[in-house]
């Protein structure tokens, strides 16, 4: 007796959802085969010895492909494996990295926190040394002012005993002229 193309796969047991694809795969073999197809009615048909030879054909494959896909999943397998033990590594090399950057910053921090401070006390100091500079400049300037008001009462001092010494001079020429007088200049009191 005969068989279809589609007999043929459900004596395979396949599923409806691949039956589509195991008909191709079937259809291929035989070309492969170079298997006569007859023609019985609407269907086309193999004869049995065929289908026999197709579908330990398609068994050996199946074992082949199986066993590859075997192969395939223990490669996948293992290298799942070898990608979860390098990822562990990455994931301690990176919360190690993560710790020492910690600890980087928190340095970085600290000698920011100090320099800082330090710079604060130096603009204090400076602040104090400005202050101190302007109450300086103030002083130096108040000393100039007492020391130009000085001067000035200095000068006025000089001046009044300039003056004073020129009238003293001229009092004491005319007590010179009247000690020198004669005595009708006295009476007169002519004494050019």
């Amino acid at each position: 007796m005969s068989k279809t193309v589609r007999e043929i796969a459900e004596l395979m047991g396949v599923s409806s959802d691949d039956l589509v694809k195991e008909k191709q795969r079937i259809r291929d073999e035989m070309k492969r085969q170079n298997i006569e197809v007859k023609k019985l009615g609407n269907k086309f048909v193999v004869s049995d010895s065929d289908v026999e030879s197709v579908v330990a054909a398609l068994k050996k494959k199946s074992v082949k492909e199986s066993s590859k896909k075997k192969e395939d999943s223990e490669e996948l397998l293992r290298l799942i494996n070898s990608l979860k033990e390098e990822n562990s590594e990455l994931r301690s090399k990176n919360e190690e990295l993560s710790e020492r950057l910690i600890r980087i910053t928190s340095k970085k921090n600290e000698e920011i926190r100090r320099l800082n401070s330090k710079i604060e006390k130096y603009a204090d100091d400076f602040k104090e040394f400005n202050d101190k500079q302007l109450q300086l400049n103030n002083q130096q300037q108040q000393l100039q002012a007492r020391i130009l008001e000085q001067t000035k009462q200095l000068k006025d001092t000089q001046q009044r005993l300039l003056t004073s010494a020129e009238k003293s001079s001229e009092l004491q020429n005319k007590v010179d002229k009247i000690e020198n007088a004669s005595l009708w200049q006295r009476i007169t009191r002519k004494f050019d």
